[in-house]
């Protein structure tokens, strides 16, 4: 089943709290590409290992996702993770270790459908909430 840009954020924020990777894997097409500030990714394999890494990494995690523009092949959003950082993320290019405490990440996004299914999403985060602190009494 399509999703559209009219109840994508509600269904996929649905999926990944309830951890179904699956669910949200329904909502992108095969050749879905995805881009933050950390790279480009393509395909459903390559979001199946992210959003799985994320869960991983915050077992505890929340999604909140508030569109504020909608298009009849356009969705733009804002939003909001909560989760504690208690294991590894593995990402393509890298592995942030852990450090054991709650984050909270504002992030915005902005999607293109085709044929009710997303294509493209284009991510917009600061990455810092994800490194440990520096904490003059380390090292």
């Amino acid at each position: 089943m399509t999703s559209g840009p009219n109840d994508f954020a509600e269904r996929a924020a649905i999926a990944f709290n309830r951890r179904d990777v699956e669910a949200m894997l329904a909502l992108v097409s095969e050749d879905f590409i995805y881009f933050d500030g950390m790279g480009v990714q393509t395909g459903r394999e390559s979001m199946h290992k992210r959003e799985a890494a994320i869960l991983e990494a915050f077992p505890d995690a929340e999604l909140t996702l508030s569109p504020f523009a909608v298009g009849d092949d356009r969705l733009a959003l804002t939003g909001f993770l909560t989760g504690t950082f208690t294991a590894p993320l593995v990402m393509p290019d890298r592995v942030i270790p852990p450090h054991g405490r709650h984050i909270a990440m504002y992030y915005a996004a902005h999607f293109t459908f085709r044929d009710g299914l997303a294509i493209r999403e284009e991510a917009f985060f600061d990455s810092a909430v994800l490194m440990p602190s520096a904490d003059p009494r380390e090292g």
